[in-house]
């Protein structure tokens, strides 16, 4: 499909209207995005995924999904690169956690600094939660490679935590363009997460979430 059917089948869709500003103008111009890449693939299905993850999200929020791509800072009107990747991300983080059992789910208002992005809980105890949105594709992942997301991110969540008075912190890293199809878990992603939570020193009430093309894992388990 050329790029003005494109832009004409952005607009015919049931994308919330900043979602479509955005598209359009990534479409129109010459930005680098995985995104852009993946619509020109499969336009149909990124458009019907896109809509179900917003849905998806919108439940896990108690809102309509074009609210809850708003409560995520998204601006249509931005097109900075990388950043529908990044709200994308946040909805997918959002999905992730309900589908493990959690609630209350919600932004950290980021008004006063650095803040982590999601707060949630889980079998009593209260969460907050940095997610982080990568290009690197899932077989391109390595310790070294997490431990440099980890190193600049966690930080945010614990401190948010601190501030909020929650118990555990975690970093959700969503690898290549958000993929709309659940969460299957996944051995090499577990075995990555672990072998970054070691190399840490085993970090204490810190949690590492890797999401990557429709696969998911988690260290340490949410009982650890």
């Amino acid at each position: 499909m050329n790029k003005a059917g494109l832009i004409e089948l952005v607009g015919s869709s049931a994308l919330p209207s900043a979602l479509k500003v955005y598209l359009r103008g990534v479409l129109a111009g010459n930005l680098p995005s995985s995104l852009r890449e993946a619509l020109k693939k499969d336009p149909e299905g990124f458009l019907s995924g896109a809509c179900g993850l917003l849905r998806e999200a919108g439940l896990a929020l108690g809102c309509a999904g074009d609210e809850a791509l708003a409560r995520s800072g998204f601006d249509g009107n931005n097109l900075a690169p990388d950043r529908l990747e990044a709200a994308l991300a946040e909805m997918l983080a959002l999905v992730f956690l309900r589908s493990e059992g959690f609630a209350g789910l919600g932004f950290i208002g980021r008004g006063a600094g650095k803040t982590a992005d999601l707060s949630a809980s889980r079998g009593g105890l209260n969460y907050a939660f940095e997610v982080c949105s990568a290009r690197t594709a899932e077989e391109d992942l390595s310790v070294d490679f997490l431990e440099l997301k980890y190193d600049k991110k966690i930080r945010q969540a614990r401190a948010s935590g601190k501030k909020g008075g929650l118990d555990r912190a975690g970093l959700i890293l969503v690898s290549g363009p958000p993929s709309f199809s659940g969460f299957k878990p996944d051995g090499r992603l577990a075995g990555l997460a672990k072998g970054l939570y070691e190399r840490k020193n085993r970090p204490p009430a810190t949690h590492i979430c890797l999401l990557a093309g429709g696969r998911a894992a988690v260290f340490p388990g949410w009982e650890g």
